[in-house]
């Protein structure tokens, strides 16, 4: 169990209940559970006086159409990011998560926050100073009018968290009480998804449609504003310099960049060269071959460009899978799935493509405590005993390992197994052709991806298929159209980025797994999971009360999860492949549950003269 797990325990399960009187912060098992006092000054992992200026310049793959990130319409632009702690530079949330805890939040906008000890209510006092860019003052009417907007226009994963929240109230002018409906959804992982929450200027909106995508910078809050865009090209990013929460807590020592510019690639080559080129300046890259062969120029060999990985403690979540649209009935039988799975050679491809540089991922909570490990606890037998007929036997018996080559040469035994998987399952070989036994229907399957990065990973892939006799198809659509079919459900098999997981996982899990979500088009239930028990354990999951508790439910949805196939597990790495030219500076976050940029880092002008003129003398150098 880590470290933070067993603190916990130790501290929070003698008194779990929570208290009607205001707190500066919560945690997810309760106001106990902080690190940070109340009258802390800043975090540990910031540099509280750093200097503001400079600017940084990053890169974002694809483009963006709309600057309105709560909706499923458009695609929204960097930095204004409904969820997460660091990717929204234009608003406050009522809450801060820290960096170096996985389950603890802060006020931020909001100065206090209480929860009814029964958790049917929590209510946030909004901070008196706060204003929005326009000077007017944050008040408890604008978080009401954002609550009643999202509860109708959200997208479908925003309203499925926000569903057992049953109504927001205007207290007084500063205060708001949100209300829980009774039932499973009356749980810590709701007040933390409140929580998340950043209010809309009510006087900007009114007279505006908040469930329309907008090309027209919005009014916010936070420590920047946008200063400058050009839709699907680039949106530029203006530090507010008399943004009302700069010294606040929580704030303190963050937000120092004054101008932070994202621009569009369509191309990612093209990125990784303009950032060589002095382009961009900070990026993280993606590809483990470009990471090992791509970084030897003579910036880098001159002390002026840096690379580094830099550890992480961030639930992987299920990294990188290959996933099928299981309302396709050629998916529909286990049987079948697990054949499409025990076909995938990671360790080949982990050798020969990725310099054998990542972690093959065997749960759906990688890198967490809630990931499955060895036969099931007595705990978790408990939860997963009233299913026994409904699971597959290897729930009870086994211990999931996804197939392992040696990774050298075609792997005939995998492909042998999955072959006869196929046939079991009335999927047969006739002339080399994989078809329905009764049928004759042929099996193919076509691969929709949203960037030519993930059809190099899934290349290795689809020729085992093809060997196994299935004919497989290939398409990349442009970001915008990809994300449309897959809104709507519009595939057979696609190679995802990822399906996200935090250390805590709550209502979300609904969105993502849950059967309600299913046929929602716009939810994060892209698979269409419609499975009854893992319906009651992500309830099991959403109200765990202990830490044990948690774990428990969270290790038995886990088990059903990969035992019914329903993705193939990925890959992920140990860390955040960072690159960048030495002209910042950074506070120590090694280890903790985000990387701190860029919202940590400050720009140093020493540093940057010393890279613009070793740039230039470069530059200047004659060829040889």
């Amino acid at each position: 169990m880590r470290a933070w797990l067993l603190g916990l325990c130790i501290v929070l399960v003698p008194s779990l209940g929570w208290s009607t009187e205001w707190h500066h912060g919560l945690s997810y098992f309760g106001p106990e559970g902080l690190k940070y006092p109340a009258d802390f000054e800043h975090f540990v992992w910031v540099s509280p006086d750093a200097p503001k200026g400079g600017r940084v310049n990053l890169a974002a793959t694809g483009t963006y159409d709309s600057f309105n990130a709560l909706i499923s319409k458009g695609r929204p632009s960097a930095g204004i990011a409904a969820s997460g702690p660091s990717n929204n530079f234009i608003y406050d949330r009522l809450l801060e998560q820290a960096a170096d805890e996985p389950a603890s939040y802060y006020v931020r906008l909001a100065e206090s926050v209480a929860v009814a000890d029964d958790l049917s209510w929590i209510a946030f006092r909004i901070r008196p100073e706060a204003r929005w860019h326009d000077g007017v003052p944050i008040t408890a009417k604008d978080m009401k009018f954002t609550f009643d907007q999202l509860k109708s226009h959200a997208s479908p994963t925003i309203r499925m968290v926000l569903r057992p929240v049953i109504r927001a109230t205007v207290v007084s002018e500063l205060e708001i009480r949100f209300d829980i409906a009774p039932g499973p959804g009356r749980s810590r992982s709701v007040l933390i998804r409140i929580g998340d929450l950043f209010p809309l200027p009510e006087h900007y909106w009114r007279e505006r449609d908040t469930s329309r995508t907008t090309v027209e910078p919005p009014l916010g809050s936070g420590p920047y504003r946008i200063s400058d865009h050009a839709i699907g090209r680039y949106v530029q990013f203006r530090r507010v310099e008399d943004y009302w929460g700069a010294d606040i807590p929580v704030n303190r020592g963050r937000y120092n960049f004054d101008i932070i510019k994202v621009d569009y690639f369509s191309d990612i080559s093209v990125q990784r060269e303009a950032h060589k080129a002095g382009v961009v300046d900070v990026r993280i890259e993606n590809q483990a071959k470009d990471w090992a062969k791509s970084y030897e120029f003579a910036a880098v060999k001159q002390g002026l460009f840096r690379k580094e990985l830099i550890p992480q403690k961030v639930a992987s979540g299920l990294p990188v899978p290959f996933l099928f649209n299981l309302r396709l009935e050629k998916f529909k039988d286990v049987r079948v799935r697990e054949a499409l799975s025990v076909a995938h050679d990671f360790e080949w491809e982990n050798r020969v493509l990725f310099h054998g540089f990542y972690t093959r991922a065997s749960s759906w909570f990688s890198n967490s405590d809630l990931a499955a490990v060895g036969l099931p606890s007595p705990a978790e037998l408990e939860l997963l005993e009233p299913f026994r007929d409904k699971v597959p036997p290897r729930v009870f018996t086994e211990v999931y390992r996804p197939p392992q080559s040696t990774g050298v040469g075609p792997n005939r035994d995998q492909l042998i197994r999955a072959h006869r998987m196929l046939e079991e399952a009335g999927w047969v070989l006739r002339d080399g052709v994989r078809v329905r036994q009764d049928t004759g229907e042929p099996f193919t399957i076509e691969f929709l991806y949203g960037t030519p990065i993930l059809q190099r990973v899934a290349m290795p892939y689809l020729h085992n298929l093809e060997k196994l006799g299935i004919a497989v198809e290939q398409r990349t659509a442009e970001a915008s159209r990809y994300l449309a079919r897959m809104r709507a459900f519009d595939f057979e098999a696609t190679c995802s980025g990822a399906i996200s997981q935090s250390h805590t996982p709550g209502l979300e899990l609904h969105s993502k797994f849950g059967s309600g979500a299913a046929d929602i088009q716009g939810s994060a239930n892209r698979i269409g999971i419609k499975d009854p028990v893992v319906d009651a354990l992500i309830v099991k999951v959403v109200n765990a009360k202990t830490v044990p508790e948690l774990i428990a439910a969270g290790r038995a949805l886990d088990r059903v999860l990969v035992w019914n196939f329903y993705a193939i597990p990925g890959f992920y790495a140990p860390g955040f492949r960072y690159a960048w030219w030495d002209k910042f500076q950074r506070p120590d976050l090694k280890g903790g549950y985000r990387t701190g940029f860029p919202d940590t880092w400050w720009f140093d002008p020493v540093k940057a003269a010393r890279v613009e003129a070793g740039a230039a003398a470069l530059t200047e150098a004659p060829p040889g």
